[in-house]
């Protein structure tokens, strides 16, 4: 592929966009040079000269677009098809040379199916190349794989597009974000850039991280209740055996902290309070920071049947609920 001569600006403006219709994450400019600077040291991206010109090849664009979702969590860390296409090398080395013509055709007819069906699965494909193009049913899938992520990574724009404009990053730290689901409390795709990124989470909006904590038990099949963000008491989030919502299971409070302020021994002892009160089974102090030393010997000590999920726990939520955690 030849070289693309356009400016900068114009390089940040197509790249925000097409990153937001894949992810739905729109992306500042700022945050889209820091990511890339992080692996690509371009003297454009370096001096940032808006009005400057940019020479660059679109095979390199489509590697920084690869990597700007990767470090926002809308790709697997490892793409699926370095496996595929090893699997797919072994089978040609094991049963002998195939047209090359086979391996060249694989974008554009797998392209034409995904076309052809849009929302189509691996499998579906994998089953359309067997039968109507006669792929070997040994390497299909592989072949499926190699092809849907081919068709994903193309940095064309179709002309035709049914996209809702997607939603600003920034809000999930400035300002509280519901669920565009509406059955869920805080959209996938910003728990996609929490799982690559969960040294972000104590900075991103205190309701979205008591949204976050609502998520996670909501995952683990409890009947969840997110309280009203004010004058609730200090109960952030009451979770429900869903054959028992006579009384909580679990009453949770939410401390969304930077890692140097730890939640207070009177907290601890405050909270549990109203876990009596309430008549739950447990108590679970939920914080981005950790708690102050000496909270869980009051704990200890007092028999408090409370719980505590601290900085690295919570990162570890946030992995769990990604998209690509198998």
């Amino acid at each position: 592929m030849g070289r693309i001569f356009f400016p900068l600006r114009d390089f940040y403006d197509s790249t925000i966009e097409y990153v937001g219709i894949k992810s739905g994450l729109l992306l500042s400019r700022f945050r889209t040079r820091d990511i890339l600077l992080k692996k690509f040291k371009e003297e454009f991206l370096i001096n940032d000269e808006l009005d400057g010109f940019v020479r660059i090849r679109s095979e390199h664009i489509m590697d920084m677009v690869i990597f700007i979702r990767k470090q926002i969590g809308n790709l697997p860390q490892k793409l699926p098809s370095v496996d595929a296409w090893r699997r797919i090398h072994d089978f040609i080395e094991l049963n002998g040379p195939i047209d090359i013509m086979f391996i060249g055709s694989i974008s554009s007819v797998t392209s034409r199916a995904i076309n052809e069906n849009p929302g189509i699965s691996c499998l579906e494909l994998s089953a359309v190349l067997e039968k109507r193009h006669n792929y070997p049913k040994e390497i299909s899938k592989d072949v499926a794989i190699v092809g849907m992520e081919t068709y994903d990574q193309n940095i064309v724009i179709p002309d035709k597009l049914d996209w809702d404009g997607g939603s600003n990053l920034s809000d999930l730290f400035d300002c509280e974000v519901p669920s565009e689901a509406g059955h869920d409390f805080i959209d996938q795709k910003f728990l996609d850039y929490l799982a690559i990124n969960g040294h972000e989470i104590e900075a991103i909006h205190w309701r979205n991280f008591e949204r976050f904590c609502a998520e996670y038990f909501k995952r683990q099949g409890y009947s969840v209740q997110l309280g009203p963000g004010k004058n609730d008491g200090g109960v952030d989030v009451r979770v429900f055996n869903p054959d028992k919502a006579e009384k909580p299971l679990i009453l949770v409070q939410c401390k969304r902290y930077k890692k140097e302020n730890k939640v207070s021994i009177e907290t601890v002892k405050s909270f549990y309070s109203d876990v009596i009160f309430e008549g739950a089974e447990k108590g679970l102090i939920v914080t981005s920071s950790y708690i102050a030393p000496g909270g869980a010997k009051i704990r200890d000590s007092r028999s408090y049947n409370l719980d505590f999920a601290e900085h690295d726990k919570v990162k570890q939520w946030a992995k769990n609920m990604w998209k690509y955690n198998k």
